[in-house]
């Protein structure tokens, strides 16, 4: 607590039943060459670091294997003072196994946080890759995931996650919460193999901002689990400034009944998707490659359909308008675009 210029070099932390490391408003902390081990099944809630309303930290060169989060950031008031924001947080050259999720921002999140860049760390058997989650009014942004390999599994039940990705999402804990912001995430060069879907999930009254998607390979395996839940592999439900570059979407020739669609936008303006390749979950489907719903000021270019696609885009809802089709290449497909009803079709340009 209260530390500056703290550093943690060398140790191995073992079987934590709560918290392994946690750092409570320190300033200059530098961890490195680090092991922390807690039981994937029986430590429910064994984080391995907590950065709490701390500034100036890196971690390093370490390995990290937990029942609850690897390395997770979040901004808590201990008692009678009020919450600092967390900033100026470095991860990277890291591997790491969560029965939640590798690398998190919230859930407590009662100060800003950013600043962050999570870089170059390999994330094997987690039950999600990497995540934000804000309840209690602050603002997230300039974060980086980059440089990432995951590969993901279903857990039991009653742990957090879907064997996703990611999951980014903007709540209030309470309904009298204030309303907080997700904002300025890129995520880069990234490849995941993973069994869930991956979604981005803004509030009614507050979409998430500028959310950039740069070089992501998914390979969407079964799910080694009963309870199937997997549906798309990418959705995104109330995004404002949505830009999505050389996206691949990989289905395994082993199926879900379940699997729909690569990627799914809803309630999302001002997006641009170019050089996706990919199409929907099962070949013989009536699901579309890519889903519009609600979508405007937007344009899909220099995209393509890949062997086996039915639809690669389908349009509906009421408040669909201002999209741009341009060069794509969508031989493969039977079909290049439909729509829910003819009126949606005014609403979208092609261009060849």
């Amino acid at each position: 607590n209260d530390c500056t210029n703290f550093f943690l070099n060398d140790v191995t932390i073992l079987n934590s039943p709560l918290w392994s490391v946690r750092l409570n408003d320190c300033n200059r902390v530098f961890v490195s060459r680090i092991y922390i081990y807690s039981d994937l099944e029986k430590g429910v809630n064994a984080d391995g670091i907590d950065i709490c309303s701390s500034v100036n930290v890196t971690i390093s060169d370490s390995v990290i294997v937990t029942g609850d989060d690897s390395i997770v950031l979040k901004t808590i008031a201990r008692k009678g003072q009020k919450a600092n924001p967390c900033e100026n947080i470095t991860v990277t050259s890291c591997i790491l196994s969560s029965s939640s999720t590798a690398l998190m921002i919230g859930t407590e999140t009662e100060a800003d946080i950013s600043n962050v860049l999570f870089n170059n760390c390999v994330i094997r058997n987690s039950n999600k890759g990497f995540g934000i989650n804000v309840q209690d009014g602050a603002t997230v942004s300039n974060v980086m995931f980059s440089h990432l390999t995951i590969e993901t599994n279903r857990r039991h039940w009653n742990w957090w996650g879907n064997a996703e990705m990611c999951r980014f999402i903007l709540l209030k804990r309470k309904s009298a919460s204030r309303l907080g912001i997700i904002k300025d995430v890129v995520v880069e060069n990234i490849i995941a193999r993973v069994r869930g879907t991956s979604t981005l999930t803004g509030h009614a009254d507050q979409p998430l901002e500028n959310i950039i998607f740069s070089n992501v390979q998914i390979f969407m395996n079964p799910e080694d689990s009963k309870d199937k839940r997997a549906s798309h592999s990418l959705q995104v439900n109330g995004v404002k400034g949505l830009n999505i570059h050389n996206l691949s979407v990989n289905w395994a020739e082993k199926t879900e009944d379940k699997w729909q669609s690569a990627v799914v936008l809803k309630n999302v303006t001002d997006f641009v998707i170019d050089s996706f390749s990919g199409r929907q979950g099962l070949k013989d489907s009536n699901y579309p490659a890519i889903l519009l719903e609600d979508a405007t000021d937007g344009v899909i270019r220099n995209s393509r359909a890949t062997e086996g696609t039915g639809t690669f885009i389908h349009a509906r809802g009421s408040a669909l308008d201002y999209v741009t089709l341009r060069y794509n290449e969508t031989r493969k497909a039977k079909s290049e675009i439909t729509f829910e009803n003819e009126a949606l079709r005014k609403s979208i340009s092609i261009i060849k």
